[in-house]
């Protein structure tokens, strides 16, 4: 499946407030998420109320990517502006909020944010990587409240020289403290898809890989995994640390969790 790109150069999506909106609904709200002790994974869910999804959910992300993910077979064209960018740091990621659209066989959907988990989500064929890139989309034409449906997932290996220029430009200038908001340098996302181009994508039916952990999630992970520099890394891993959810059973199966549960000797 090839990608091509057109670059178009808009006014304003740093400063657009509907597509902040959108971004920021993109994006898990909940106080208690974290990825460490009882707040973290293992504790997302509270009850009937709280996340249920989370633990009960057949088909959950990230995943191994085996052999029994297929890839994408439909054409896909993604469309994505040069401009400078809000680049956030909002305590769980890094984010930036752009905008952008995707046409995936007959379905299109905009682009709301990309952020980035390290160590990376989902591992293919077992190989865990070290970066995870995340372009986050909504249906074309939805609001922002309307939830995600489908979400790009990309994976970096770290090289001595070799880099992504992309993430370069971005770890020039990163927001360090939660809550903080830097304006990057003019972004281009020609390369970086020029060279997703060069593989297919995995596809699997999944879900938000932060609470709520919602279902129905469209993924495409590309094949090609990409280089990103040590010094580029190393920055990026300072401020986000660790962000990443265990992989979750095969889509389809018992999540993992009510397989725990309903296994676990029971105690006098």
């Amino acid at each position: 499946m090839q990608l091509s790109l057109t670059l178009f150069f808009p006014s304003l999506f740093a400063l657009d407030p509907t597509l902040i909106a959108a971004a920021r609904n993109s994006t898990s709200s909940s106080a208690a998420f974290s990825y460490t002790g009882v707040d973290g994974p293992l504790g997302w869910t509270r009850g009937n109320d709280v996340n249920p999804t989370c633990s009960t959910g057949m088909n959950q992300s990230p995943i191994n990517i085996d052999d029994a993910i297929s890839v994408a077979q439909s054409p896909v064209e993604l469309i994505i502006p040069d401009a400078e960018l809000n680049f956030t740091n909002n305590g769980h990621t890094l984010q930036v909020t752009t905008g952008g659209t995707l046409k995936a066989g007959t379905e299109e959907y905009q682009l709301v944010q990309f952020h980035f988990h390290t160590p990376a989500e989902h591992r293919i064929d077992d190989e865990f990587f070290p970066l995870e890139m995340h372009f986050v989309f909504q249906a074309a034409g939805a609001k922002p409240t309307d939830p995600v449906k489908l979400v790009i997932g990309v994976l970096f290996e770290v090289y001595k020289f070799s880099t992504t220029q992309l993430l370069r430009s971005l770890a020039g200038n990163l927001p360090k403290t939660p809550g903080t908001t830097v304006i990057t340098r003019r972004l281009s996302f020609k390369r970086l898809i020029e060279r997703i181009e060069e593989n297919g994508l995995y596809t699997y039916q999944g879900s938000l890989t932060t609470p709520p952990c919602s279902e129905g999630i469209t993924w495409l992970v590309s094949q090609k995994v990409l280089p990103v520099d040590v010094a580029t890394y190393k920055a990026f891993k300072t401020i986000i640390k660790f962000n990443a959810r265990y992989a979750q059973n095969t889509p389809g199966e018992e999540n993992l969790i009510t397989f725990a549960k309903d296994n676990y000797p029971s105690t006098a």
